[in-house]
């Protein structure tokens, strides 16, 4: 467990964590996982300089972080989820959080993941700030059900692109292995049907508010649980709601964290023409 983060249990399918500080250990936590985070586990025995996390930190930071707001939001929500999902379940990442074919926002399946008897799960993140009219309950809903919405829309279409991207982006990051050959052959397998109803799903919501403000409800969150699987329509279903006062110190640690692995590497240099002003515009 990592100090700073509070879980609430609510059963097994369910899992509510809030991140009350951001202490030492989460940014250390940051720091050790982020190149596996945005490569896969390719990246902890690969010889290239590409793979290292001052690199993933600069390719990031400089072109991965999308300038509009609400899809950074999104990119820092997805982010926080990969790196929580790794401590507090029983599932392990199998597709990297960088996007293999190009430098924009994945336009498939957000995270790919395996369980200790080796099914696969789709993860599905949303995240958000609440409006003025809105609490962390009532925007944990709204971001949960537009996930819902969008991942069964997602699944139940016939979209050869989508699956070949989510199958070659596990098997570029992930060590070769006859375990990880065999989630890869079910992933597969799970890819030759347009239906949703035999597909392991995970719904994340994450609520960037302050938790003196107000607090996500986990009675809100079972009911919203038990909704989904009255549809009927998934094999089998669980829920992550995270919440966090502000993406932005996410952002600014991230930053300082890059600079600091330049200066360590003898590079005093700021990063390419007038790249930093992004951050300061838009964090």
């Amino acid at each position: 467990m990592i100090p700073g983060i509070n879980e609430r249990f609510v059963n097994q399918n369910i899992h509510i964590l809030e991140v009350t500080s951001f202490t030492k250990e989460l940014k250390e936590r940051i720091e050790s996982e982020f190149r596996v985070i945005c490569h896969g586990e390719y990246a902890l025995i690969s010889n290239s300089v590409h793979f290292s996390t001052e690199q993933s930190l600069e390719e990031f930071l400089n072109y991965r972080l999308p300038y509009a707001k609400n899809q950074k939001i999104g990119a820092i929500g997805e982010f926080l989820l990969n790196l929580l999902i790794r401590e507090y379940t029983d599932l392990e990442i199998i597709s990297p959080f960088f996007n293999m074919e190009e430098r924009n926002v994945k336009k498939g399946f957000d995270i790919i993941a395996h369980d200790t008897d080796e099914d696969v799960w789709v993860i599905e993140s949303k995240a958000g700030v609440p409006n003025v009219q809105q609490n962390a309950s009532s925007k944990i809903r709204e971001r949960l059900n537009t996930a819902q919405r969008d991942l069964n829309s997602r699944l139940n279409m016939e979209n050869s692109q989508l699956w070949l991207n989510a199958i070659k982006s596990v098997r570029s990051s992930v060590k070769s292995s006859d375990e990880k050959q065999n989630v890869i052959d079910l992933l597969e397998k799970s890819s030759n049907t347009h239906e949703s109803n035999d597909k392991n799903v995970v719904f994340a919501g994450i609520v960037f508010s302050s938790l003196k403000i107000s607090q996500i409800s986990s009675i809100d969150v079972e009911d919203i649980y038990n909704k989904f699987l009255e549809k009927n329509i998934y094999n089998q279903i669980k829920i992550i709601a995270i919440q966090k006062e502000t993406y932005k110190k996410i952002i600014i640690f991230l930053c300082g964290l890059m600079f600091l692995k330049r200066i360590n590497n003898g590079r005093r240099k700021t990063v390419s023409k007038g790249k930093f002003t992004h951050f300061k515009k838009t964090i």
